[in-house]
């Protein structure tokens, strides 16, 4: 099955075929489409996913793939949240946001945290379908390692001795919520093919 990915951003591109494997990923630069972009404005990640993958579902005419993913810190009422990609300022850098984060809880001792991430996919005929993936820990008091890609260097998820950052992408892949929303979707792919 060919599969279109609707992201722009490499660092994600990039885990999400590491994870699918031997599925064909293509994404909007195999189409001609630069900087494909959509205003994420919906009000929960489900809302996200969907008009990203419709947006490109409607160009390209093929099985679409999207996601949203989000940060959600109970101390900060569930903030960032739906906003984590944009919450230091409109088109911030991952430091900026990991900074900001950093600011707002100086003065919490709660640091729980997960990230959720919700994948839409649309077949064929254009029909929708969502899978699911979390991952909980707590927010650290500064960045640990040299991974950097959005909040993972201050993310020590639950039963881990090493923030994301310190993880390799593989590691990552085996216990994040990218990667166990994008593993729901390999079985419904499997159950396809059966």
């Amino acid at each position: 099955m060919d599969l279109v990915f609707a992201s722009g951003n490499k660092d994600k591109v990039k885990q999400v075929k590491l994870i699918l494997g031997e599925v064909d990923v293509k994404t909007p630069e195999d189409f001609k489409i630069k900087n494909f972009e959509v205003k994420e404005d919906a009000p929960d990640l489900k809302g996200n996913s969907y008009k990203k993958a419709k947006a490109l579902f409607d160009i390209v005419n093929k099985p679409t793939i999207a996601d949203d993913t989000g940060l959600f810190v109970e101390a900060l009422n569930g903030d960032p949240g739906v906003y984590s990609h944009r919450y230091a300022s409109e088109k911030p850098t991952y430091k900026e946001n990991r900074e900001k984060l950093l600011y707002e809880l100086k003065n919490k001792d709660n640091r729980n945290a997960y990230f959720e991430t919700c994948l839409c996919f649309i077949d064929e005929t254009g029909k929708d379908h969502y899978f699911y993936g979390r991952l909980s820990g707590v927010i650290t008091k500064s960045e640990i390692g040299d991974y950097d890609f959005g909040y993972d260097q201050v993310f020590l998820p639950e039963d881990s001795s090493k923030t994301l950052g310190e993880m390799d992408k593989e590691e990552i892949n085996e216990i994040s919520h990218r990667g166990r929303a994008f593993e729901e979707f390999k079985k419904y792919l499997v159950g396809l093919e059966l």
